[in-house]
Formats: C-alpha cells, sequence, structure tokens
C-alpha cells in the first residue's frame, strides 16, 4: 500500500477509534474545528486534486510541496508513465540535469511545454469567466510555440519520435516474424 495511502488509512482509523458511532451532537466544539481545520488545510494544500494522485507525484511529501512545477512534472510523467530518461531526451538534457531541475523546481515554461507534449498533454489557458457565453481558451500547440522561438526543439523532438518509431516498428517485425516462426511450428493457417 502507498505511503500516502497508509496514513491516510491510519488517520481514519484514529478517528473511527476516538469517535466510533459517537452522535455528532456528542463530539466536543473542540474536536469539530479541529477537524474542520484539518479538512481545510488538506483541500488548501491538495485543491480538487483527487485522491487517487496523490501517491503519484508523492504530493504528501514536504520534500516537494514548494515545487509547484516539479510536482506539475512529475504528475505528468506518472500519468503518461515517461521516464526520466525520456523526459531528459525531450528537453535536451540529461537525466542528472532533469533531476537537478526537479530538485530546484527550475523549469521554464518552455521546459513545462515540453514535458507536457511527451507526457501526451497539451497546455490550455482557459479564461475564469463563469458565464458559459464569455468563456475562451488558448491551446498552446507545440509547433506553433516553437516555431516562433526555437526551431531546435523541434527538430530534437523529431528526431526522438523517428527513432522512437522505428524502435516500434523493429519491435514489430520482430515479433510477426516469431508469430510466423509459431504457426509454421504448431502447423496453423491463418
Amino acid at each position: 500500500m502507498s505511503s500516502s495511502m497508509e496514513r491516510g488509512k491510519k488517520g481514519v482509523e484514529s478517528v473511527i477509534e476516538k469517535f466510533g458511532n459517537m452522535p455528532v451532537r456528542d463530539i466536543s466544539p473542540e474536536s469539530i474545528e479541529h477537524g474542520r481545520e484539518a479538512i481545510d488545510s488538506f483541500l488548501k494544500k491538495y485543491g480538487e486534486m483527487p485522491v487517487s494522485d496523490l501517491d503519484a507525484v508523492d504530493y504528501v511529501s514536504s520534500t516537494w510541496e514548494n515545487r509547484p512545477k516539479a510536482n506539475m512534472v512529475k504528475w505528468l510523467m506518472t500519468k503518461a508513465s515517461v521516464s526520466v530518461d525520456t523526459l531528459a531526451a525531450y528537453l535536451g538534457c540529461s537525466r542528472q540535469y532533469l533531476n537537478n531541475k526537479l530538485t530546484r523546481d527550475s523549469f521554464s515554461f518552455d521546459d513545462l511545454v515540453i514535458a507536457a507534449y511527451a507526457c501526451g498533454f497539451t497546455f490550455t489557458l482557459t479564461s475564469n469567466d463563469e458565464e458559459d457565453a464569455n468563456r475562451c481558451a488558448y491551446r498552446v500547440d507545440l509547433v506553433d510555440y516553437f516555431k516562433a522561438c526555437d526551431d531546435e526543439v523541434l527538430v530534437r523532438i523529431s528526431e526522438i519520435e523517428k527513432e522512437s518509431h522505428e524502435a516500434r516498428r523493429a519491435e514489430y517485425e520482430s515479433k510477426k516474424a516469431e508469430l510466423e516462426r509459431m504457426k509454421r511450428e504448431f502447423g496453423f493457417e491463418d
């Protein structure tokens, strides 16, 4: 079981042990206020984030609480199962340099756009207007964005994706050949 789930389970067990099936009217106002403060603190820290996502980027750890960009990158990597090595290649840096960026929370907007793309996401800026008629959004397209400021990024990403495609193609051909061999060996036909 993951660390935040374990802590959550222990917290629930502690509350049940302390208050059990006690009616709310029998719980002291101080205990109720303390519970409210704990919930408010939790919501302030984690917002609307689903509880299932807490362990994905280790949000519970105090090590990462003051690193919002690093948290975002770790969340993206976890959601897409992208390795540090893969993301480092997309960013054009070494694994160690990416780990330093994570530790220092030193991601630029360009880095975040690339990290999102590498993980299969796209940045979209959405207005806060509550009326649907006035709400608008702007999608940050990787190609358009870097055409305007840094073509080298597009070349690097294109090469990475070409190599990845070639590797998948080679794996496909290998598995196809293995399947054909097995069909002959066991006498199966299509």
